[in-house]
């Protein structure tokens, strides 16, 4: 045999698959919170801004807003101090948002040509090993076939 270490195929094939699927989680990732003008993190992707002593709420998702809640204390303030905070909270969320997305974008990426790589790598130690245990049924029938007759 050649001096090379064996590694377990199963091994290698579920490093490979692991990486695969890292790969594909980061194509389709929505970010994860971590921003100062974030005040409730939800769900990956989703940030919730405030204003006005967290008495404007505003929830976005994906670029959008998707949630607002407006304590009723704040609907006595008049309208254009009430817009000026959903505003706020809004582009709080926003921002929340924005910061995930360029915290996601400096994460490690998997390199596709090194994925390639090892996943040759993987079939060609199972080739070898299914080589291997041919070869090996082969002497045994042949054993097996010279004691019969």
């Amino acid at each position: 045999m050649d001096d090379e270490p064996r590694v377990d195929p199963g091994e290698r094939l579920r490093e490979a698959r692991e990486r695969l699927t890292a790969l594909r989680n980061a194509a389709t990732r929505t970010p994860t919170p971590n921003a100062a003008s974030q005040r409730d993190a939800g769900p990956a992707g989703r940030a919730t801004g405030t204003a006005d002593d967290e008495r404007v709420k505003a929830t976005a998702e994906r670029g959008r807003l998707v949630g607002l809640e407006i304590d009723p204390r704040a609907l006595r303030e008049s309208p254009g101090d009430l817009g000026r905070h959903i505003a706020e909270a809004a582009n709080a969320a926003m921002n929340a948002l924005r910061a995930q997305a360029q915290q996601a974008s400096t994460e490690e990426v998997i390199d596709p040509a090194a994925l390639v790589r090892s996943l040759q790598a993987v079939q060609e130690q199972g080739l070898r090993e299914m080589t291997v245990m041919t070869q090996s049924i082969n002497e045994a029938v042949a054993r097996v076939r010279a004691g019969i007759k």
